[in-house]
């Protein structure tokens, strides 16, 4: 676009003199329009440059008034008022208002005529967005050679780097680079750190300090040389994100349009990345979901199967089942949790250089994982530090919360069945804890493992919980308060304060509970026994209650 300083130096408007508002002549011209008389100012729009005769200026008349509105809502790029029609000179209180809020104020003498302002400064504008199209279309021949070269992300950012003259670096969606070509020599990369004459700059911090939104193009300088931000994005989802810096210490209005063609460009290659894992992640799933199954499992053929992926099976593996709940506000067509998740699952494991096979479904993925710990802890520990790295990634995208379950790490390839439902048990029954997290691992459950293995073999566990907790789960209306009130005291080691605190209630209403809750059931909470009976009692109800499939 034309600067207001751009405009004064053409030819045509040599003769005219800034009266105020020096400190905005950068500022661009969108369009250009010439009034007489000033009726209603919400029409202008933003970047305009008004032109007109200052009818009305010359007195305290509503036009002044109207003048210095518009002025005030800092919508015009910049203004021209001829001198010599209607007004001998421009009224001070114009001059000033333009001065304070940085509004280039031009006058123009008589001698000018009104179609040769306009003209001049027109004729410049199309010139320059005929230039930049044939340039964008230039570039876009350019860049659509390269995209279908297939050359891979890195050899294309070197291409592109000499084809825009800028340093170009890829990041992916929790700002680690990704890729990267650097052109200014004294320019150093650590890790995703860009170090520019001892100076530091970390996008992601950047981003935080200046609030700059993820899903937004962003255009500042650093160390005087235009840098250019862009995600890389498809759909709701962000693939990463794309930072272009000139070598040159100006920018152009060409940067901006050749940087969307570059994140276009970039884009492609993530997807095309992506499709070529789905293609892979649709074979290892038929795998997956035959071990997970065991459906006339060979162990032989399935070990080859493996290999042939890449994945040696022999090995200890485990398995992680990772669940979205709660409703999303997009549609499932419009957003795909099961091809995020193993998105995000990929790039956590390739991070951490571990072996796994991944199985996407509508709302969930399950994910062998091979666990190479010295002892159960060990593995416990690696597997958790996976899923804390699967969590946060996930936090970073979406608000809708995600739960992992964890199954127990087995040797055997027949065994990661078991491992499975052990992972999908840790997800069903994670509500039941009194410690709720988003991770949980299946020995987390504890108790609840013979709960879950008395129910697969049929034992009706309603007479178990009945014959303790009696009246509180008899009849038609359960005392689910003085249940709660019960496992709450429990849980706290029957600290009396601790457990008032958690309910809410005072420590004399928690009294008169208890004390009913020993009415009702016939159990004492001074005996060791029957508050283990208890116990175990109330786990019971609760699992029972417990739909596995919520």
């Amino acid at each position: 676009m034309l600067t207001i300083q751009e405009a004064l130096n053409l030819p045509a408007l040599q003769e005219t003199i800034i009266r105020a508002g020096q400190s905005g002549v950068d500022q661009t011209i969108k369009w250009v329009t010439t009034v007489e008389i000033i009726e209603d100012i919400t029409r202008f729009q933003q970047g305009e440059f008004l032109v007109t005769t200052g009818f009305g200026l010359n007195e305290d008349t509503p036009y002044k008034e109207r003048l210095l509105s518009l002025i005030r809502e800092k919508k015009l790029a910049g203004m021209a008022l001829y001198t010599g029609f209607y007004i001998p000179h421009i009224p001070k209180e114009i001059i000033e208002e333009a001065d304070v809020l940085g509004l280039p104020l031009i006058e123009i003498p008589s001698s000018i005529n009104f179609s040769t302002v306009t003209k001049a400064i027109l004729e410049q504008m199309a010139n320059r967005q005929i230039r930049i199209l044939e340039e964008s279309l230039s570039i876009h021949k350019e860049m659509t050679k390269l995209a279908l070269r297939h050359d891979g992300l890195e050899p294309m950012l070197k291409k592109l780097s000499v084809l825009t003259s800028s340093s170009m670096f890829v990041f992916d969606d929790l700002f680690q680079m990704h890729a990267f070509v650097k052109r200014h020599k004294e320019m150093d990369v650590h890790g995703s750190t860009i170090m520019l004459n001892n100076q530091s700059f970390i996008l992601k911090d950047y981003m935080d300090v200046v609030k700059v939104k993820k899903d937004a193009f962003h255009h500042h300088n650093w160390q005087r040389f235009p840098c250019f931000f862009t995600p890389v994005k498809s759909g709701e989802f962000v693939y990463g994100y794309l930072l272009m810096i000139k070598e040159k210490t100006y920018s152009t209005e060409m940067d901006e349009a050749i940087l969307e063609h570059v994140a276009t460009l970039v884009g492609i290659e993530f997807v095309k990345e992506y499709a070529i894992e789905e293609t892979k992640v649709r074979i290892q799933g038929e795998l997956v979901e035959e071990i997970l199954q065991r459906k006339d499992m060979d162990t032989a053929t399935a070990l080859r199967r493996g290999l042939r992926l890449g994945f040696d099976l022999s090995k200890k593996q485990a398995v992680l089942y990772a669940k979205v709940r709660g409703e999303s506000p997009y549609t499932k067509q419009e957003l795909d949790f099961g091809k995020q998740l193993h998105y995000i699952a990929a790039q956590q494991f390739s991070k951490e250089s571990a072996q796994c096979i991944l199985l996407p479904k509508t709302d969930a993925l399950v994910a062998m994982v091979e666990t190479t710990g010295q002892s159960i802890a060990e593995d416990k520990k690696q597997l958790k530090h996976y899923a804390q790295g699967m969590i946060e990634r996930w936090r970073f995208h979406y608000q809708e919360p995600l739960i992992i379950g964890i199954g127990r790490s087995y040797q055997s390839i027949h065994d990661l069945s078991t491992s499975g439902r052990e992972a999908e048990y840790a997800v069903s029954y994670s509500s039941l804890l009194l410690k709720k997290s988003d991770i949980i691992h299946y020995d987390d459950l504890g108790f609840y493992h013979l709960l879950i293995q008395m129910e697969e073999s049929g034992v009706p566990l309603e007479q178990f919980y009945s014959d303790y907790l009696g009246e509180l789960v008899h009849g038609d209306r359960h005392r689910t308060d003085l249940i709660l009130t019960l496992e709450t005291y429990l849980g706290h080691n029957c600290h009396i304060q601790q457990t008032a605190t958690k309910l809410y209630i005072h420590r004399h209403t928690l009294k008169y509970r208890l004390s009913q809750i020993e009415k009702k059931t016939g159990m004492s909470m001074d005996s060791a026994d029957d508050r283990l009976n208890l116990h175990l009692a109330v786990m019971a109800y609760k699992f029972s209650q417990t739909d596995p499939l919520s």
